[in-house]
């Protein structure tokens, strides 16, 4: 009786483990599931809105409008900066940005491209940011990855990645 009991257990335990083997063998070979999902038209001008508000504010140096909207853990890489800047060091730039005479005059954005996963929202885009500084226009372009975390009702900006235009 022992013996049965225990070749069963055996039997049944290679059987799982072979079940088991060609299951991963096949999900290992297919493409992957897809994990990125869109946004409702409404939610998604939402957060264009918001986006558009942060580079605003970020170029106008409104620091009181910036700690609303990012996050307190944001880590923000910038064109030509060797790291990345804290939520404090980012306030400040855009502070010392206004201090310096630069004046904001637009920004647009093309080829945006979104990614949902959950409440975390990853847009990709190509930015185009024009400012003033002593009557000379500045032309800033590139591209721009950024993190917003839905909280509650609110999107929360965490972070961006921004490269120049070659």
């Amino acid at each position: 009786m022992k013996f049965a009991v225990l070749f069963g257990i055996t039997v049944v335990t290679a059987s799982l483990i072979l079940v088991t083997t060609r299951a991963s063998a096949q999900t290992a070979a297919g493409p992957a599931p897809r994990v990125a999902t869109t946004l409702p038209a409404a939610e998604l001008k939402a957060l264009e809105k918001e986006r558009r508000a942060v580079w605003v504010d970020w170029f106008t140096g409104d620091t009181t409008a910036l700690r609303r909207a990012l996050g307190p853990e944001l880590v923000a890489m910038s064109t030509g900066a060797k790291y990345w800047q804290s939520l404090d060091e980012s306030v400040e730039s855009s502070a010392k940005y206004k201090a310096d005479g630069n004046v904001f005059v637009s920004v647009e954005f093309d080829s945006t491209k979104v990614h949902r996963f959950g409440e975390t929202v990853v847009m990709f885009s190509r930015y185009h940011v024009v400012t003033s500084k002593d009557g000379t226009r500045g032309d800033l372009r590139g591209r721009a990855t950024e993190v917003f975390v839905r909280v509650g009702k609110r999107w929360v900006h965490t972070s961006w990645h921004l490269d120049a235009a070659e």
